[in-house]
């Protein structure tokens, strides 16, 4: 068994990076097209050194495209290839993770709206000729969270957490505050808002909303 992986979780950035690599290394094997990735989440903070933790995920948010200069484009709603997500399972089956450690878990962010300009933001990795990962930048990461940590059907100690090692600046938590409330937002999304901001050190934003 790997000892970056336990119990079928990723320990840290080591174990993330071995399973990006072996999938890239079937899909050069396999003469499959290159894969371009927008990712978020703890595996995103564990690869980009922002945070050491287990995640059992590596989450996109979508796909994305390359222009001609350099710029990244978001491809939402296309589905990852069937012989690719075969490739998924057979690193998960080598390495003792669940089948779909790579997955669209976050991709209904799309239809929330992402906070603007998180294309041009992005860092990006490549784990060879056949993958390459769009990183979404710490400013992104604390929206995201701060977001997250307001779900009670997500883990909110973990987001709760991951917002605590960044250590979001007054004004990065005021800009996802912002992006939060430019929507129409309810009483119960306000509070659950004031509760986020309170427990990551942000009271007096919270007395604001």
């Amino acid at each position: 068994m790997n000892k970056d992986i336990t119990n079928g979780d990723f320990s840290g950035k080591q174990g993330i990076d071995e399973a990006l690599k072996r999938l890239n290394a079937k899909m050069v094997y396999a003469q499959i097209p290159p894969l371009e990735l927008v990712i978020c989440g703890g595996a995103s903070l564990n690869i980009m050194g922002w945070v050491t933790r287990s995640t059992s995920d590596v989450d996109i948010i979508c796909l994305a495209r390359v222009g001609p200069k350099g710029n990244v484009k978001l491809v939402p709603g296309e589905r990852l290839p069937a012989h690719f997500t075969h490739m998924v399972a057979e690193v998960g089956w080598e390495l003792g993770l669940k089948e779909e450690w790579l997955n669209f878990g976050p991709a209904p962010l799309m239809q929330f709206g992402l906070p603007p300009g998180l294309e041009n933001r992005l860092k990006h990795k490549s784990y060879g000729k056949c993958l390459k990962l769009h990183l979404i930048s710490r400013w992104d990461q604390i929206h995201l969270k701060i977001y997250a940590a307001m779900d009670p059907k997500t883990r909110i100690e973990i987001h709760l957490s991951d917002l605590l090692d960044l250590e979001p600046m007054e004004k990065e938590t005021k800009a996802a505050v912002d992006w939060l409330l430019k929507r129409k937002t309810s009483p119960q999304f306000r509070k659950k808002l004031k509760e986020v901001l309170d427990r990551i050190g942000h009271e007096k934003l919270a007395e604001t909303i």
